[in-house]
């Protein structure tokens, strides 16, 4: 089973507007909610992708049964979550000629609500996937990290896609598979990026440091997939892009649909890669008939 953690998930709230002016009143046209948060994200597409998944994460407050509610249309998505006092954050996400995202910080969580999140990875075996995905609240690195150690030694396959300083501190469990942009890849080594050979030096020295796979997206260049039998490049598919929120969520989906069904690392990274492009060509996150429409316009070749 895949288990998707999302710490400190989110109810999105989506405004539409032909134009968006700072110091103003600006009127939207279309508004909606969505659950939100990275990890959540992963089990969406997953679940357009027909693959069940476990999504972990703390609720809470009022804006709880909305966000349960919400969820309940995904069928393949099964909720495991941690009810909390503190209420799950909203983030505001407003679409027009460039999209402005504002972040809560998110809620406390308690002694007893993290012991309960413990013993929830604790059940987790090596049969078992578990993605750390998205912020971590700031009293809840330390039981992360007690999440980690247990999975390693239960033989749990580990995925990172979270902020820079936990991802590095999490190398040492041995990930199935890191994921980071350019920016978080910066951040981890707080050494700066001006080329390609950067990137992949930087992607080695994150094998090395425990990693089986470091995959680094690059926007419109694609991505790179580095790990101990060399480094790959991956294009993306021909089109407009629409939105590329989620498109990062979508490459992790991507990649653990195939580890499922393949071992090649090769046909694993070009689904992976297509996910990622029908997200960015898509309003909304990947769908399976999207994928399957771009998924050989992707083209991947070894750099070395």
């Amino acid at each position: 089973m895949i288990y998707t953690c999302t710490l400190n998930p989110s109810l999105d709230y989506y405004m539409e507007f032909d134009e968006l002016k700072i110091g103003t009143t600006n009127r939207c046209q279309a508004e909606f909610f969505e659950p939100g948060g990275k990890g959540i994200n992963v089990s969406i597409v997953l679940n357009n992708l027909k693959i069940p998944s476990r999504a972990l994460g703390f609720v809470g407050g009022f804006t709880r049964e909305y966000f349960i509610e919400k969820l309940e249309k995904y069928e393949y998505i099964q909720p495991s979550f941690v009810y909390i006092k503190g209420c799950t954050r909203i983030n505001v996400k407003a679409l027009g000629q460039k999209e402005t995202v504002m972040n809560a910080k998110g809620p406390e969580v308690t002694e007893e609500e993290k012991r309960q999140m413990l013993r929830r990875a604790e059940r987790l075996t090596n049969i078992d996937i578990l993605v750390l995905s998205g912020s971590c609240p700031d009293n809840c690195f330390e039981m992360a990290e007690q999440m980690m150690q247990r999975c390693a030694e239960n033989g749990v396959k580990i995925v990172l896609d979270c902020k820079p300083s936990t991802m590095k501190a999490f190398l040492k469990y041995q990930p199935l598979l890191v994921k980071p942009n350019l920016a978080e890849m910066e951040a981890i080594f707080n050494e700066p990026i001006r080329n390609r050979e950067d990137i992949i030096a930087h992607g080695k020295r994150i094998v090395e440091m425990g990693a089986e796979n470091c995959l680094v997206t690059l926007g419109s260049d694609g991505a790179l997939l580095i790990n101990r039998d060399g480094v790959f490049h991956s294009g993306v598919a021909a089109g407009k892009v629409i939105s590329t929120t989620g498109a990062g969520d979508s490459v992790v989906a991507g990649f653990l649909m195939n580890y499922l069904r393949s071992r090649d690392i090769l046909t694993i990274f070009r689904y992976a890669s297509a996910c990622g492009s029908a997200t960015a060509l898509s309003k909304g996150l990947a769908t399976r008939e999207k994928v399957e429409e771009i998924v050989d316009q992707i083209e991947v070749t070894r750099i070395e």
